[in-house]
Order: structure tokens, then C-alpha cells, then sequence
């Protein structure tokens, strides 16, 4: 049986400005180092066979505070960043709707194939994903292992664990201050916990 524990970066300024930033290496907010801190709270008694991370410092940065590791002990894997967006990096929604609405119909009626201008599809992110998490599973056989990455990429990780079609990639949501808990158990994958949370911990008196 293979514990993987799946956290998403803590937040960053860009998270408050509403904008694309997929591959826009930007660091955590001191309120982002917080939540990881009450992330590492949750998880100061789980010892971690391994720790993987995007290699974006904002989940580099968010997985050192969760497993207390320093930068060198903790793998980091390009596979797991967020979708690129290309020349929509930065900004917002209705920006690009405004600016280039022919590549925003575009994408918005073939989002599974169709990639802003410069940046990559939803499917080219899928399938790297899933090559680097079926990669961890095989190398992970009965281990506990962190997982710290971003909302596109928790949300194919869910679906490939559960076995779910791409559309069911709309279904999941990740906070940041939040761990979720998957055991996987002969290839399949059971949701232990999802965006747990320090307050609900406490609640229960765990």
C-alpha cells in the first residue's frame, strides 16, 4: 500500500490578482508561507519515504516547509507544473477575452485540445502528468510519499487515480492551506481525505 499525500503551493500575489501564471516562476506570499506551515502542522507526524515537487518555487518552497527538508532532499519534477499559457501568462481572463477573442473561443470550445497562443494544451499536460505519476507509483511500492504541485495538476492526478474521464477535471477544487490523502492499494486509488484542513483536525481532536 502506497500513501501519497497531495498538497497544492501555498498562495502567491498573482493568486490574488486573478491571473494566469502557470509557468511564471513567482514566489509565496507570507501568507502562503503560512499555510504551509499549517500544512507542515497537519503532517509533523508522517515520516516521508519521499518528497516531489514542481520544480516553480512556490510549490519548491511550500514542499520544504510541509516535509522540513532542505531544497537538495526534495525532487523536483517538470513534469508536475502547472499548464503553460503562454502569451496569456499574467494576465487576466477578461483581458484576454477583450485582446485575443478568437484564441480565447478557441480554447474555451475545445479545451481539451486547443492551447493559447505560445503555451500548451490541456491534453499535452495531462499525459505528462500522468507519465510522471505513474512513474512515482512504480518507484513508490509501500511508501509515503508528498506530493506538492498545482491545482491543474491535482486535478489529473485525481482523475487518474480514480479512474475518472477528463471532464471530471472540473469536479476538484485544492486549497492551499489543505492536504489530501490517497491510498493506493493494487493500482487503485481510494480518497482517504480531501482539502483537509488544520481547523478540522483540531475540531475532532486529532
Amino acid at each position: 500500500m502506497t500513501l501519497l499525500y497531495l498538497v497544492r503551493h501555498g498562495e502567491t500575489e498573482l493568486n490574488t490578482k486573478g491571473v494566469y501564471y502557470g509557468w511564471t516562476d513567482c514566489a509565496l506570499s507570507d501568507h502562503g508561507v503560512e499555510q504551509g506551515i499549517k500544512v507542515a502542522a497537519m503532517l509533523k507526524d508522517v515520516n516521508f519515504d519521499k518528497v516531489i515537487s514542481s520544480p516553480l518555487q512556490r510549490a519548491r518552497k511550500t514542499a520544504e516547509l510541509v516535509s522540513g527538508l532542505s531544497g537538495e532532499k526534495v525532487r523536483l519534477d517538470d513534469r508536475l507544473k502547472e499548464l503553460n499559457f503562454g502569451f496569456w501568462e499574467g494576465k487576466h481572463y477578461q483581458t484576454i477575452q477583450a485582446d485575443d477573442q478568437e484564441n480565447w473561443e478557441l480554447w474555451v470550445n475545445d479545451w481539451k485540445k486547443a492551447a493559447p497562443p505560445a503555451g500548451e494544451s490541456f491534453l499535452t499536460m495531462y499525459h505528462r502528468v500522468k507519465e510522471a505519476l505513474n512513474e512515482i507509483l512504480e518507484n513508490s511500492a509501500g511508501q509515503n510519499v508528498l506530493l506538492v504541485t498545482h491545482q491543474g495538476c491535482l486535478r489529473i492526478i485525481m482523475c487518474l487515480l480514480l479512474q475518472m474521464p477528463y471532464e471530471s477535471y472540473w469536479r476538484f477544487t485544492f486549497a492551499h492551506d489543505a492536504y489530501s490523502l490517497m491510498e493506493i492499494e493494487q493500482g487503485y486509488g481510494i480518497v482517504k481525505k480531501i482539502n483537509q484542513r488544520i481547523e478540522e483536525e483540531e475540531g475532532r481532536g486529532l
